[in-house]
């Protein structure tokens, strides 16, 4: 179990003919569940590097690395000891890896991973108890929030989070930024 008060966590939504690839999990005091191949950013490892290595432990499939930036997810968590602190976790979209199914975590927390067809994944991860984790993912995968999209949690688990979308989900959002012509002298 990880002992920090901060880290970076990756995932990857890797869809395939009408599936998407998952894992099913089991933490430690938790029941087992479904979510995407994914994990901690090792020290010294970059993101995309992180996310090759997580998907190959937990499916036994190759990714090239990510295609696109999905969404990122910030929050706190408290009252988790081996996980107390900031998270950030970055979500990319990869392209459909190569290989067989045959999860290598090391960790052995990971018990299977498959090829879910898309509906039944969302039911399987709206029935996960961490909507921190699964609220970002269900609405990126509906298309209802922009890709990379930011996600905060500044008010706890149970409160509504804040999403900031992408500029090109805004299309004003450079002229807003833009100074207001005031002129320098009074006419």
């Amino acid at each position: 179990m990880v002992s920090a008060t901060s880290g970076t966590i990756v995932s990857a939504i890797v869809e395939d003919d009408g599936c998407l690839l998952m894992v099913r999990e089991r933490l430690p005091r938790q029941p087992e569940q479904w979510v995407l191949p994914g994990g901690v950013v090792e020290p010294g490892e970059l993101a995309h590097q992180a996310l090759v290595r997580e998907v190959y432990e937990e499916t036994g499939l190759t990714l090239t690395g990510p295609t696109s930036l999905a969404y990122v997810s910030q929050h706190v968590v408290t009252g988790d000891p081996g996980w107390d602190g900031t998270w950030t976790v970055f979500t990319f979209r990869a392209e459909r890896p190569t290989g067989t199914l045959a999860p290598q975590d090391p960790d052995k927390l990971v018990l299977e991973a498959a090829w879910v067809p898309i509906e039944e994944a969302v039911a399987r991860l709206a029935a996960h108890p961490s909507r921190r984790r699964v609220e970002p993912l269900i609405s990126c995968l509906n298309g209802t929030s922009s890709l990379g999209a930011l996600w905060l949690w500044p008010g706890g688990p149970e409160d509504p989070p804040v999403v900031v979308p992408t500029e090109a989900a805004q299309p004003n959002a450079a002229r807003s930024l833009r100074m207001p012509d005031i002129p320098v002298f009074p006419r």
